[in-house]
């Protein structure tokens, strides 16, 4: 069994196990909980929430089973799979919620085929030596997801273990779920995208050259690749958005996501014009963050009429920014 440890500055350091380990003494008074997690958004907070008092009631640990890859990969591999947070997102939301033990598992076709009660019995029960189990409202484990609350509550008076439900958070008559998420991403809704995810969304890649346009309009741009093609890319639009460089240094921009209609582009790019800015930054790895997209993309008559509208872009976005605190 691997175990890697990632060090956060100041903080319990957090351990990675990639397979359920056998608790003899590794753990005291265990309580878990599992799902995938993708986004650990503040659905999922009030999962860990409860995960860690639950522990603290018991003296124990507060672990978080989850999983490399999404499940849809093995159902439906041939699909695309879009993910909300990279597994090393998911790791650092989870830490930043005092989990410091992860259990993250490879999701394939065979552990698919394990009954609920293998999965209850010899991994959690004969393994882990749990105490508590914590779950959201929704969740269910095993084969044809065979593991829901009236089986597991079933199981609780067998064995003893207690088994916790955790009920849904809803936000503006909405139950907050990933796919939920997804969607609010999908459309740009970025300030809604903040709300449910309790931080902004964020997407990693290297700055790499692009055709050149923004320097002959006047507002040269950074164009971004992204690291993981699975992650998603909000929808195309005029975003005021935060760069994060390799030194830590943050500058704020408008960035566009988009097919630069007014010059006929066929092929998708994710550009930057990064205020006060003037460094060669080219093959750098960054970190974008969005706070707000303030117009859908639009093919314009003329570049002039495109430089006139990107001056009203930067004055409004510059007012945006100056409003954050």
């Amino acid at each position: 069994m691997e175990i890697v440890v990632i060090d956060r500055m100041k903080k319990p350091e957090l351990k990675i196990y990639n397979e359920i380990p056998d608790n003899n003494g590794l753990f005291i008074n265990p309580v878990v909980t599992i799902g995938n997690f993708d986004g650990v958004h503040i659905g999922h907070r009030k999962i860990i929430n409860k995960l860690i008092s639950s522990a603290r009631e018991h003296n124990g640990t507060p672990i978080v089973i989850t999983f490399k890859n999404h499940p849809r990969t093995v159902f439906h591999p041939e699909s695309v799979c879009r993910m909300i947070t990279t597994v090393e997102e998911k790791q650092q939301a989870l830490h930043s919620l005092g989990i410091n033990n992860i259990i993250m598992l490879n999701f394939t076709r065979e552990f698919s085929n394990l009954t609920a009660d293998q999965f209850y019995s010899e991994l959690l029960i004969g393994k882990l030596k749990v105490k508590e189990i914590v779950i959201g409202y929704d969740h269910a484990f095993g084969k044809n997801r065979e593991g829901n609350i009236e089986y597991l509550m079933k199981l609780s008076e067998k064995t003893g273990i207690i088994v916790n439900r955790v009920e849904e958070e809803v936000c503006d008559d909405e139950v907050i779920s990933s796919t939920f998420l997804r969607g609010e991403i999908d459309k740009g809704n970025m300030q809604m995208a903040s709300r449910l995810l309790g931080r902004r969304y964020s997407l990693s890649g290297k700055v790499i050259r692009g055709a050149g346009r923004g320097k002959g309009l006047g507002f040269p741009t950074a164009n971004i690749l992204p690291d993981y093609t699975d992650k998603i890319i909000p929808g195309n639009g005029i975003y005021a958005a935060s760069i994060l460089m390799k030194d830590q240094a943050v500058f704020h921009g408008m960035l566009n996501i988009g097919y630069n209609p007014t010059f006929n582009g066929k092929e998708k790019s994710i550009e930057i014009n990064i205020f006060d800015f003037n460094r060669d930054i080219y093959d750098e790895n960054v970190t974008i963050e969005f706070y707000e997209k303030i117009r859908d993309e639009a093919k314009f008559d003329s570049p002039d009429s495109l430089i006139k509208q990107i001056k009203m872009d930067e004055v409004q976005i510059r007012r945006i920014f100056e409003n954050v605190r």
